[in-house]
C-alpha cells in the first residue's frame, strides 16, 4: 500500500482503472503493495515507481503454472468466465536509464496490448511499429495516455487504464507540451522531437527520442524534396542503406527512413545520436599536443571509413570536422565515424562542385572529374586543421588557391612525412585509403615530390615566395613548443602601402578598374582618402588626384593587376572587398560639386569619368 508520499525525479505514474475489468484487477489482494490511495483513503489505482535504480522493470500478467508472479496482477490465476484473456507475462513497463523514458512492452502472443490517446483531448497515439512479440512503444505525458491490455469481441478494448503521471523522468529533454511527434506527415509516428542540432541548405537535424527504443536519435529532415533537394536526399539514403556502409563501425549508420516516395515532397532519415562532432571536440582541447595526438586516431579511423567507401564506389566529397562525429566505446576510447552523405556521388559521374572550401580538393574547385582521391585530400586538410591553430583561425577566410598553396607547404614540414603524399595536387599521386593505411601500419613511405612536374611543387614555391615578401622572420616555418610543427601566422588582409595617383579621363572616361601600384616601403596606409578634382571644359577632360589606401591579400601577388573591380586579386578593401576607395572631401572641389559638374558635362555629351 502506498500513501502517496514520495520525492524523486525519476518516472512515477499511477494506472487508474477505467472499465470493470481494470477496477477488478486493481482491487485484487495480490496488488496490495502497489495500491495507491488519495488523502481521503480512496483507492486511486496501481502505482508504478521507476525512480529507483534497483527497480527498472514492472511486469503485468497473472500467476503462471510454475508459480511465477508478476509485479502487477491484471487477472486472477484462474480467470472468471467472460473475463479477458491475460497471459502470465502479458506486458511490462521498462525504464530506459540513459534517457529516463518509459517503454510499454507487449509480451502477449496475440498482440492484445493497445496503447491509445484520450478521446476528445490533446495527446498522441503512437502505435507499435512491430507486429512480432515482444514489441515496445513509448509512454509519456500526452503520449499513449491510455492502455487496453486485452481485446473483446469486435475488437473492443478491455481492461483499460489511464496513466496519470506523478513524475515523468525524460532526463535532459525539453518539457514543452504538447510534444511534437513525427514524422508529422506520416500516420506512423516514430519519434518525439527534442532540440535542433544544426542544419544546412538541404535539411535540418534534430535530436529526438525514438518511440520504439526510448533512446535518443538524430533525425535529419529534408526541407523540400524537389529539384536538387530531392537528388541530395535520395542520394544520402541510397548510400547509407548500402549493407557494407550500414555495418561499418566508422560510418554513421542509418536506422530507418520515412517519406521520400515518388509522390512525397518530404523525407526524413533516422540515425544514432553521437556525443558531438570533431569541430566541437577540438575546440574543447587546451593544447596542440592533445589535438595532435587525437589527430592520429581520427586519421586512422576515417581512412578505414574511406577505404569502405572506395570499395563501394562512393565519393563522400565533404569530409570535414563538422561531418566527423564521435562517441565512446565500452572502454572509454574515442570512436569516430563519417556522416552526412548528402554530397556523396558515384565517382563515374562526379564532376559538380561540392564540399566546404577549406577542405575541398583542387579538382573539386576546378570542376574536374573526381575520384575517391578527393576525400584523401579533404582528410589531410582536416588533420592540418586539427594540428595547426593558425590554419584553423584563417582557413575559412581564404580563397581555394591560397588554401591549396598553404596545405601543400604545411605537408612538407616535420611531422607530416608519412601522410604528405595525401596533399599531392595531382590526385593520381595521392595514395588510396588502403595504401595510406598500409603506410601507417608499416612505417614505410616514399618521399613526396620526388617526381618532377607535380603542380603542387609550383604552388608550394609560389606560397613560399609570397611569404618572403612579408619581410617578417617571425612568420617563417618552424616548430612550436614540444617540437610540433607550426605554420606562419597569417592575417587575411593587412595594410600594404599608400601613394598618389593622377589620372586623366577623356571622352571615353577613365578606366575605373585600373590598378594603382603602391610604392613599397610604407609601413602603414593612410586613414583618409583625399581627392582633388580639376575641370577643363575646353579640352573636355578631368584631372583626378587621389591618395589611396591599399590593402592586399598576403597570399596573392601585391603587384598583379586585379581581374575585376571586386576581385580578390591585387588590392582589396577589408570587409567590403572592393578596390574602390571610400570618398572623402579633399582640398579641391567637393564630391557633390564634382558630381554636379559631371552631370552637366554629360548633358552636353562631353563624356566624363
Amino acid at each position: 500500500m502506498d500513501d502517496g508520499s514520495y520525492s524523486s525525479s525519476g518516472p512515477i505514474f499511477v494506472l487508474v482503472p477505467i472499465d470493470d475489468a481494470a477496477r477488478h484487477a486493481t482491487e485484487l489482494d495480490a496488488n496490495y503493495d502497489h495500491q495507491y490511495y488519495d488523502q481521503n483513503g480512496n483507492l486511486v489505482g496501481l502505482l508504478v515507481n521507476l525512480s529507483s535504480s534497483e527497480k527498472t522493470v514492472y511486469t503485468l500478467g497473472r500467476p503462471g503454472p510454475s508459480g511465477d508472479l508478476p509485479d502487477l496482477h491484471i487477472s486472477e490465476a484462474r480467470p472468471r468466465r467472460g473475463s479477458p484473456h491475460i497471459f502470465p507475462l502479458h506486458a511490462s513497463f521498462q525504464l530506459v536509464p540513459e534517457t529516463g523514458a518509459v517503454l510499454l512492452w507487449d509480451h502477449s502472443s496475440t498482440n492484445s496490448v493497445k496503447p491509445f490517446g484520450a478521446p476528445n483531448s490533446w495527446g498522441y497515439t503512437v502505435k507499435f511499429r512491430s507486429e512480432s512479440s515482444p514489441r515496445s512503444v513509448l509512454v509519456a505525458r500526452g503520449i499513449n495516455t491510455h492502455i487496453a491490455f486485452a481485446s473483446g469481441s469486435n475488437n473492443t478494448k478491455l481492461c483499460q487504464f489511464e496513466i496519470q503521471w506523478q513524475a515523468e523522468g525524460m532526463y535532459d529533454f525539453h518539457k514543452d507540451e504538447p510534444y511534437f511527434v513525427g514524422p508529422q506527415e506520416s500516420r506512423t509516428k516514430r519519434y518525439v522531437q527534442n532540440m535542433k542540432l544544426g542544419g544546412g541548405s538541404y535539411g535540418t537535424v534534430y535530436s529526438a527520442l525514438d518511440a520504439e527504443t526510448g533512446k535518443m536519435i538524430a533525425v535529419k529532415r529534408f526541407h523540400n524534396l524537389s529539384g536538387k533537394h530531392l537528388t541530395f536526399a535520395t542520394r544520402e539514403v541510397d548510400n547509407l542503406k548500402k549493407k557494407a556502409l550500414r555495418q561499418h563501425p566508422h560510418i554513421l549508420r542509418i536506422l530507418d527512413s520515412a517519406g521520400g516516395g515518388e509522390k512525397d515532397d518530404w523525407g526524413e532519415i533516422f540515425m544514432p545520436l553521437k556525443k558531438g562532432n570533431l569541430k566541437d571536440l577540438c575546440e574543447t582541447m587546451q593544447t596542440e599536443e592533445d589535438r595532435w595526438a587525437l589527430s592520429q586516431q581520427v586519421l586512422y579511423q576515417i581512412l578505414l571509413a574511406l577505404d569502405c567507401l572506395t570499395d563501394n564506389d562512393v565519393v563522400h566529397r565533404d569530409v570535414k570536422p563538422d561531418n566527423i562525429l564521435f562517441d565512446f566505446d565500452e572502454d572509454g576510447n574515442y570512436q569516430f565515424c563519417l556522416g552526412d552523405f548528402g554530397l556523396s556521388n558515384d565517382p563515374e559521374r562526379a564532376i559538380t562542385a561540392a564540399g566546404t572550401e577549406p577542405f575541398m580538393a583542387p579538382e573539386i574547385c576546378y570542376r574536374k572529374k573526381q575520384t575517391t582521391k578527393v576525400d584523401i585530400w579533404s582528410l589531410f586538410a582536416t588533420i592540418v586543421w586539427m594540428r595547426n591553430s593558425q590554419f584553423r583561425a584563417a582557413c575559412s577566410r581564404l580563397r581555394a588557391l591560397d588554401l591549396h598553396k598553404w596545405i601543400i607547404s604545411i605537408s612538407k614540414t616535420a611531422g607530416y612525412e608519412p601522410i604528405r603524399a595525401m596533399a599531392s595536387h595531382d590526385p593520381k599521386k595521392r595514395p588510396s585509403a588502403k595504401r595510406q593505411l598500409d603506410i601507417l601500419d608499416s612505417g614505410e613511405y616514399e618521399e613526396y615530390g620526388e617526381e618532377e612536374g607535380d603542380p603542387g611543387d609550383l604552388l608550394s614555391a609560389q606560397f613560399a615566395q609570397a611569404m618572403s615578401l612579408q619581410g617578417d622572420s617571425s612568420q617563417s616555418y618552424g616548430s612550436g613548443s614540444a617540437g610540433y610543427p607550426t605554420s606562419p601566422e597569417m592575417a587575411y588582409y593587412e595594410p600594404y602601402a599608400s601613394g598618389l595617383y593622377t589620372g586623366y579621363g577623356g571622352a571615353g572616361g577613365m578606366k575605373g578598374g585600373d590598378y594603382v601600384p603602391p610604392p613599397m616601403g610604407t609601413d602603414e596606409a593612410p586613414r583618409r582618402v583625399s581627392y582633388l578634382f580639376n575641370f577643363n571644359e575646353k579640352n573636355s577632360y578631368i584631372v583626378l588626384t587621389c591618395q589611396l589606401k591599399a590593402w592586399v591579400s598576403p597570399y596573392g601577388n601585391a603587384y598583379a593587376p586585379p581581374q575585376s573591380r571586386d576581385s580578390d586579386e591585387g588590392t582589396v578593401m577589408p570587409e567590403i572587398r572592393t578596390a574602390v576607395p571610400t570618398i572623402a572631401e579633399g582640398d579641391g572641389f567637393t564630391y557633390e560639386e564634382y558630381m554636379e559638374e559631371r552631370r552637366r558635362l554629360k548633358g552636353k555629351n562631353r563624356g566624363g569619368i
